[in-house]
């Protein structure tokens, strides 16, 4: 090639290095839409809680006793409408039969009430006549703030330490009182109708709604094929939650019982089936029963030892129970981690308060479920679950 021409060569630059294709992670649109579109879920939840807990409850109590009604129908060819009737018979008869072989201790130890404020307002005063007593310093400190606070009440106005006004209810507020009692016994057996009712028609007619929702929920026989998946590990999950449920409880009633007789607690059955049916509900079922037992044990034994001994039994049992055996065990059949299983209980019990309580952990196992069949929400069951 001649000189003149290789001087007019001019060297060519290198080809930029080709830069990595920067995207966002997250499709900020689809995301904002579902955080709003959880936000909305969040406030239907518990603006029509009225509605969706009966709904729930009848849901889970079918699932109780769906075992049963197949038992029935499987071995002595009890049609599933005549099944159903028989198990809601039974457990409303059962219920009824608790109630009446604990209304005697009950109403004992309702008795009872009015001598223990008595006594715990002697304690209360006494206390409060000691000078150097907390609870006195606190009264005090009370009252010198009242009175900062409203500089223009008379003297009579002020309450001395120590004493207690007693206000007398008119005839109208006793009236008030007595009629949203009897609204709310109404509503509660209206609600208990209804959560009846519903049971029994998804009893007889479970299968074949199950087999309406197959049909609609896809196209393709791998879809219909994933619904019945997400279907049945839903049921077993929240039958074997249930029974857990169950079967802990009894342990905790028994164990409570049994350890008030050694004691000597009087109504150590009452106490025992009290226990039980509220470690039910998480937490709040088996501080109620500390807090209450406790009570009535300082009016029966009037020692602190005593006092201190069936609190601690009642934590005893409820730690090792209600706090070892039972996350064990809902870790084990939900495979919901605990620390995911304590956040939607607190969620659910603001959602709906007690209710929710009882109802949050069978309602996350059925979301588990469906997380963990569908692959655009596998990333939550694996913020769920658990290792085992």
């Amino acid at each position: 090639m001649p000189a003149d021409n290789q001087a007019e060569l001019k060297v060519l630059p290198e080809p930029p290095t080709q830069m990595p294709d920067a995207r966002w992670p997250l499709d900020v649109r689809s995301t904002s839409m579902a955080v709003i579109a959880f936000v909305a879920v969040i406030y239907l939840l518990q603006w029509a809680h009225a509605v969706f807990i009966p709904i729930v409850l009848a849901i889970s109590l079918s699932y109780a006793l769906t075992p049963f009604v197949n038992t029935l129908k499987r071995r002595l060819r009890v049609p599933e409408p005549a099944g159903a009737a028989l198990a809601l018979l039974v457990l409303v008869a059962t219920v009824a039969y608790a109630a009446a072989a604990l209304q005697p201790q009950a109403a004992a130890l309702l008795d009872s009430v009015p001598q223990a404020t008595q006594k715990l307002g002697k304690v209360l005063h006494r206390t409060s006549l000691d000078r150097t007593s907390a609870f006195r310093r606190l009264t005090v400190a009370a009252d010198e703030i009242g009175k900062a606070t409203h500089p223009e009440a008379r003297p009579s106005q002020q309450m001395s330490p120590g004493t207690t006004a007693i206000i007398g209810a008119s005839p109208d507020k006793l009236r008030e009182y007595l009629w949203n009692g009897a609204g709310a016994v109404l509503t509660g057996f209206g609600q208990a109708v209804v959560v009846l009712a519903l049971s029994y028609f998804l009893l007889i007619s479970g299968h074949s709604f199950k087999r309406r929702l197959v049909k609609i929920s896809g196209s393709t026989l791998s879809e219909k094929k994933l619904t019945v998946q997400i279907l049945d590990e839903i049921d077993n999950q929240i039958q074997r939650y249930i029974m857990i449920q169950v079967g802990t409880s009894a342990l905790v009633g028994v164990l409570t019982g049994l350890a008030f007789s050694a004691i000597g607690v009087s109504s150590a059955f009452f106490w025992g089936v009290a226990a039980g049916v509220l470690h039910l509900v998480p937490y709040i079922g088996t501080a109620l029963v500390v807090a209450v037992s406790s009570v009535f044990a300082y009016l029966q034994f009037d020692e602190i030892h005593s006092v201190l001994l069936v609190a601690g039994a009642t934590l005893a049992i409820a730690g090792v129970v209600g706090f070892g055996l039972v996350p064990w065990l809902t870790e084990r059949v939900g495979r919901i981690n605990a620390v995911a299983t304590f956040l939607a209980l607190i969620i659910w019990e603001w959602l709906w308060g007690v209710p929710g309580l009882l109802l949050g952990i069978p309602i996350m196992m059925a979301v588990m479920a469906v997380c963990e069949r569908i692959e655009r929400l596998q990333p939550f069951a694996e913020l769920l679950g658990s290792d085992h």
